[in-house]
């Protein structure tokens, strides 16, 4: 739902006499940056201050896309883009000029200042209720009569079960909106295809095991986090469960018969434990590997869904990973997961049963208040928890694809997480080195109080 377009030129604008075809595209994309009642948008009065700075810069069409981007993480930060005015009048006499006056804008905009930020909106934490979710599921005609097919519908009598002839006729199809379909989720039912076990990711963290793999039979998540990188990978928000999991487990016993040791994950495309209620897909992980010794499962998560693992005895090899963020993050970015005061207490009860967890930072998302609110969690973290229970401590800054985020920012256009004017390393998003070795240290230098370096990735 947008403005008509003609209603929102802006005068003399579009005439060809004035700009050229170039500017006239730059006009273009900027009309389509903005949505229908959003704070965020750029006001006319901004509008032809950004067209003035960018006749004065004439800046490549990367620069302008950069800075476009740049401008949206002020407006959505402060309100405004009023540091612009700096620039409107300025008379560019060379390309080097212009990009030392981009790069100061640049660095402007990543400056702790003394502008005054805008008013969070007020948060309201609302609780995961599947309940009212999936009023619709769809299944694949090959999988109705699967046991866990049929355990799955036995918990949402009154949803429409719709059956279908491949899942990606529905999760697949076009002009989908990710969020709009968070808000009432389906869910899919499927068949598992073959070749479901991957071999990790160089970006993630093996822990120094050989034989690093991980496997998803499940797709997307009932959270709604502000900077997951799903939104990125997946136009749909609906979630898609391969309900036939035993045939996962045949794959891994075969790639564990034969390389005799193995490291697998098994949430990163989810979060199992916040619907182990619908598929109990965990505990039948736990049962799995219970006699394999040397097949380590890692179980990562934001929930505090842990009651049925209160009552399973303690594995060494089955290793529950609590992803944890400051409360405020927490609160306002991570939608409907469980608050950080309720992680903890989660790890706190699972030690009590003898259970050792691993504490997953990541992502370290940088702000105003970094410092006060990450040395807060980690403190309050410790004064709760046992740290000789504590396996060890993951710690990663934000990292996104360049493909990834242009879609994460396409369905997040109020971010002040996704917006920020990060660097472009490698085809991957991420803070300046710079930043990124000062947040990791940081963090490193404030668990080292509790935890030894040896246990710090």
């Amino acid at each position: 739902m947008k403005d008509k377009v003609e209603d929102r030129v802006l005068a003399d604008f579009k005439n060809e006499n004035l700009f050229s075809e170039s500017y006239n595209n730059i006009y273009k994309f900027l009309v389509n940056f903005k949505t229908v009642n959003d704070d965020s948008d750029f006001t006319i009065t901004e509008q032809e201050l950004i067209k003035k700075v960018l006749e004065n810069l004439r800046l490549s069409d990367t620069m302008t896309y950069e800075l476009f981007n740049i401008l949206k993480y002020l407006k959505i930060k402060y309100g405004n883009i009023d540091i612009l005015k700096k620039y409107e009048n300025i008379e560019v006499s060379s390309k080097v000029q212009a990009k030392k006056l981009f790069e100061e804008i640049k660095n402007i905009s990543l400056q702790k200042n003394s502008l005054e930020k805008i008013a969070s909106p007020e948060i309201n934490k609302k609780k995961i209720s599947l309940n009212n979710r999936f009023s619709h599921i769809y299944v694949e005609k090959k999988i109705l009569d699967n046991k866990n097919t049929l355990e799955i519908l036995s918990k949402f009598r009154d949803a429409k079960i719709i059956e279908i002839d491949n899942y990606k006729e529905v999760f697949s199809s076009n002009n989908q909106d990710f969020h709009l379909q968070k808000l009432g989720q389906n869910l899919i039912l499927a068949s598992n295809k073959p070749n479901m076990i991957y071999e990790g990711a160089v970006v993630c963290e093996d822990f120094e095991n050989d034989n690093f793999y991980y496997t998803s039979s499940i797709i997307n998540c009932v959270y709604d986090c502000e900077y997951c990188y799903l939104q990125g990978v997946y136009s749909s928000g609906n979630i898609v469960i391969f309900v036939d999991i035993e045939k996962v487990f045949e794959e891994v016993e075969e790639l564990y018969n034969k390389l005799k040791s193995l490291y697998l994950c098994v949430s990163y495309d989810t979060d199992l434990l916040a619907i182990e209620n619908i598929c109990s897909f965990s505990e039948k992980w736990y049962h799995f590997i219970k006699d394999k010794k040397d097949l380590k499962i890692e179980l990562r998560t934001k929930s505090g869904n842990i009651d049925k693992f209160l009552n399973l005895d303690v594995l060494d090899n089955f290793i529950i990973a609590f992803t944890l963020s400051p409360e405020e993050i927490a609160l306002k970015n991570e939608k409907y997961t469980a608050s950080f005061k309720n992680r903890v207490k989660a790890i706190k009860e699972l030690q009590n049963k003898g259970w050792k967890v691993r504490i997953c930072i990541d992502p370290l998302i940088y702000t105003d208040d970094f410092e006060k609110n990450y040395s807060e969690m980690i403190e309050y973290l410790f004064s709760e928890i046992d740290k000789n229970r504590v396996i060890d401590v993951s710690i990663g800054v934000f990292r996104t694809s360049k493909e990834y985020l242009k879609k994460m920012r396409n369905q997040n256009k109020k971010s002040e997480i996704l917006y920020y004017p990060f660097e472009c390393i490698d085809g991957v998003y991420t803070y300046s080195d710079k930043l990124k070795s000062y947040m990791i240290d940081f963090i490193k230098e404030k668990f080292l109080k509790y935890i030894n370096i040896e246990r710090i990735y």
